[in-house]
């Protein structure tokens, strides 16, 4: 429709090679509000005839609920194919659309409306994710577990204090989200193709359908694909950092660790093996943290080195931005329903923790400050006093001979600091941690339209 006074009818084999129509399914329906908007604007102002503006808003609501013939026509894009359908309804009157829009801020408006919407999906997710962490928390505040550096037993911890530390750093991921959308949501409605309109739109009203805010600069309105990377760069980081969770509770439901009972749903058997409980969930969540990784580099490779203005390889980088934005959301929503369904193994928690020598630090650093001697030289005794026993009872009992100090977990996770396991240090957070959950709520609630709830 678009070529054909100047260039003549397509070659469909090569319009199915440059067509977007399979990807615009997924915007579809962002590129129809869009028009909407826009036509309303066009008509307020008086810019086309009321009753002609009317007639296509009525065949746009239509579209809007029922997409799916636009899909049978042969098209570049989703917005020929809009306008190919309407013209079939409306004749020339469908030419009314066309004025002051192009598809380059017209293409934009939907991938950050579809943005804004799953960016807002990904952040009631995350708030719902972290509340649950939160009073899992509550009920394993004193339930001790060795922590790990190196996989290795380290220090005494507990199954509060590792929720917590999840908890925290979604807390960031909620922060970084909320400055994703805050750069998504704004309108680029009235860019034009790159240099604006000679209509004399209203950008403020076109905004105000959809969007909180305005791209002011007609270049970066159509021709800028930032609001996409960067949503997606805070995206694959985010997964990238749940893949990590996954593989800690991969680990600790095998056998060998056995701290953890996973939810049935979570699992699955083996087609030979009828023992078998295998934590699928959680394996295609640490995968996905990779393959996320390779879609960004894909969508950043596509978009380095573009010149400025709109160019058709920004089409192939959308598909890559959609992928993780969905693929992220439908993670978070697993790892909620993962963490609500959790059991834990305290017995075998508390087991490994008193089986390996983890009160090491704490004795050394009891030993140094009672004696005055150098933390160093009292780490070197400590050491050696490991290598000659040959089991932690053993250790400990030398410990107290030697050193007067009685090793107990319950003593070696009351740590003073803040950030420790120490129970009354876990509830100060978790109840600090709620309250920054309630403003995060209140100011997601503050950025979700009417016409989005």
């Amino acid at each position: 429709m678009y070529r054909k006074n100047l260039l003549g009818d397509a070659d469909l084999n090569i319009l199915t090679y440059t067509s977007s129509m399979e990807e615009d399914k997924e915007i579809v329906s962002e590129v129809i509000e869009s028009l909407i908007a826009h036509v309303k604007v066009l008509t307020t102002q008086g810019l086309i005839p009321a009753e002609k503006g009317h007639k296509i808003l009525e065949e746009l609501r239509k579209l809007l609920q029922n997409p799916s013939p636009l899909f049978f026509i042969n098209a570049e894009d989703v917005h020929e194919a809009i306008e190919i359908y309407l013209k079939e309804k409306l004749g020339k009157d469908e030419g009314y659309l066309a004025l002051g829009k192009s598809r380059n801020d017209h293409v934009s408006a939907a991938l950050r409306l579809k943005a804004k919407k799953l960016l807002i999906e990904q952040l009631k997710e995350l708030i719902n994710l972290r509340e649950i962490l939160l009073e899992k928390a509550e009920e394993h505040i004193c339930t001790i577990m060795p922590a790990f550096t190196h996989l290795q037993p380290a220090q005494p911890s507990t199954f509060a204090h590792y929720l917590c530390y999840i908890e925290e750093v979604l807390a960031d991921y909620t922060k970084s989200l909320f400055f994703a959308l805050e750069i998504v949501d704004n309108s680029p409605l009235g860019g034009g193709a790159v240099g604006g309109t000679s209509v004399p739109l209203d950008r403020e009203a076109l905004a105000n359908e959809l969007f909180s805010r305005i791209v002011l600069n007609s270049i970066k309105a159509t021709s800028s694909r930032d609001f996409l990377s960067i949503a997606s760069s805070m995206d694959v980081n985010l997964s990238v950092f749940l893949s990590r969770i996954a593989e800690d509770i991969v680990i600790f439901s095998t056998p060998q660790f056995d701290y953890l009972v996973l939810p049935k749903e979570h699992l699955a058997t083996s087609s030979m093996m009828p023992q078998k409980k295998n934590p699928v969930t959680m394996e295609i969540a640490r995968a996905w943290g990779s393959e996320s990784v390779g879609h960004l580099t894909a969508l950043l490779g596509i978009l380095k080195a573009l010149p400025t203005g709109y160019n058709l390889d920004m089409q192939e980088a959308n598909k890559h931005a959609l992928v993780i934005l969905k693929k992220t959301l439908e993670t978070l929503k697993i790892f909620s329903d993962f963490f609500k369904k959790i059991e834990v193994n305290k017995k075998k928690l508390l087991m490994d923790a008193k089986i390996f020598p983890i009160l090491a630090t704490d004795i050394a650093e009891k030993v140094s400050l009672k004696s005055g001697k150098p933390y160093r030289e009292v780490y070197g005794e400590i050491a050696k006093l490991i290598k000659d026993s040959k089991s932690v009872e053993e250790l400990y009992t030398k410990v107290e001979e030697f050193y007067g100090i009685k090793a107990n977990l319950e003593e070696g996770i009351k740590k003073p600091v803040l950030g420790s396991p120490n129970p009354d240090k876990i509830k100060e957070y978790i109840k600090l941690a709620k309250k920054s959950l309630k403003e995060d709520s209140s100011k997601l609630n503050g950025v979700i339209p009417c016409n989005l709830l």
